[in-house]
């Protein structure tokens, strides 16, 4: 009976290790494959995507950046040099990355500020938060000195972006939940059905009882991978290049900066914003340079540069129908964040029917009812002559 445990142990072990192990293989091979032949990563929204190993971000982080933002805030109202603001935020907050560290090194070797900060976000992650955070920072500097008021809208982006990512990450835990009781509850039953009944353990290696159990192993850790798969796309939060571009030009504009120079700063902002930023550069007229704004979001970006071009013609002030704008795009966004979480147990409901409750039959139902079969015996009466 022991070697029957510990053989029936092992074999499902590996099966539940392996079985999501092959997928992450294909998922990478994949992956290779098209960074060998220059394919993007990224697919069409009607393709499934690819999905690659990342950082989870943590929406506690945006809160303590957000803190580090209204410090400064603080700390610049004081009359505190910048130098020092800094460096005491850095250390107040407890800022272990490596670019905060780099930061704290540049700033203290008394370098400039604004040419710290740059060096400080190039060396951080592309879409990560302390790159968002640092480049906040950025725009709201103007000739080596923070901004109190450009400060304070950096805080209100980055608390609303954690907000948004608080909100998904609930919504990824309950699923996550509930697919993990759904997908243990089948082996909790095996197991006890296993060590409760002599008759279910006797024929527990005749192949009419391990052939579902092994079916149903693979189903539940094919649901289990479907499941994961769909949560991952339903709580990501992809960049927003429109939203992005237009609170980095709330913060530039409370700084006091001019359009066209408002507008140069979004060279470090998004790839959109490089491309603007370059053909402003270039001498191109403002109109024309906002091109790749439409192109991006056909709705938002259209309305960002028409708002743009409208006050560089008439010279009004336009902070406040930019940051309307701003809020305007917040709350679409709150608002497909909120569609998505409702959506996603409609969408979970597909590998559960289809895989989970099908595997929960074979692992917890099949195997006793063939175990109870295989010892039934019919006895025929003796043939009369």
């Amino acid at each position: 009976m022991i070697d029957q445990v510990a053989g029936l142990s092992v074999t499902m072990a590996l099966m539940w290790w392996a079985t999501p192990l092959v997928f992450r293989i294909a998922d990478s091979v994949e992956a290779q494959h098209r960074l060998r032949n220059g394919i993007p990563l990224t697919t069409p929204k009607s393709a499934p995507k690819i999905l690659l190993p990342r950082r989870q971000k943590n929406p506690s982080m945006l809160l303590e950046f957000a803190s580090l933002c209204d410090s400064l805030a603080r700390a610049t109202r004081s009359g505190m040099a910048v130098h020092d603001s800094l460096l005491t935020g850095i250390q107040r907050h407890q800022l272990r990355h490596s670019c905060w560290s780099l930061l704290h090194t540049s700033i203290s070797a008394m370098q400039s500020c604004d040419i710290a900060l740059a060096n400080a976000r190039e060396s951080a992650d592309a879409h990560s938060d302390d790159a968002l955070c640092l480049s906040l920072l950025e725009s709201a500097m103007v000739h080596g000195n923070f901004v109190p008021s450009a400060l304070d809208h950096a805080s209100s982006v980055l608390r609303d972006r954690a907000a948004c990512r608080a909100e998904l990450t609930v919504a990824a835990s309950q699923a996550h939940l509930s697919a993990r009781l759904l997908s243990t509850l089948p082996f909790l039953l095996l197991a006890g059905a296993f060590f409760i009944s002599p008759q279910f353990r006797s024929s527990l290696w005749s192949p009419i009882v391990l052939c579902p159990v092994f079916l149903g192993l693979i189903l539940n850790r094919i649901g289990w991978r479907w499941i994961s798969s769909l949560i991952s796309r339903a709580v990501r939060d992809e960049p927003d290049s429109i939203g992005e571009l237009t609170e980095h030009l709330c913060v530039s504009l409370r700084t006091g900066l001019s359009m066209t120079h408002a507008c140069e700063r979004w060279r470090t902002v998004s790839p959109t914003g490089n491309s603007v930023a370059d053909l402003i550069s270039a001498g191109a007229p403002l109109e024309e340079a906002l091109l790749p704004l439409t192109a991006t979001h056909q709705i938002f970006g259209k309305n960002l540069g028409h708002i743009i071009v409208e006050a560089e013609r008439d010279g009004l002030p336009i902070l406040d129908t930019v940051t309307r704008l701003a809020t305007d795009h917040r709350i679409e966004r709150r608002r497909q964040i909120d569609t998505r979480i409702r959506q996603l147990p409609t969408r979970l409901s597909i590998p559960l029917v289809l895989c989970v409750l099908p595997s929960f039959l074979l692992l917890s139902v099949a195997p006793l009812v063939l175990a109870s079969l295989s010892h039934l015996s019919i006895s025929l009466p003796p043939v009369t002559q």
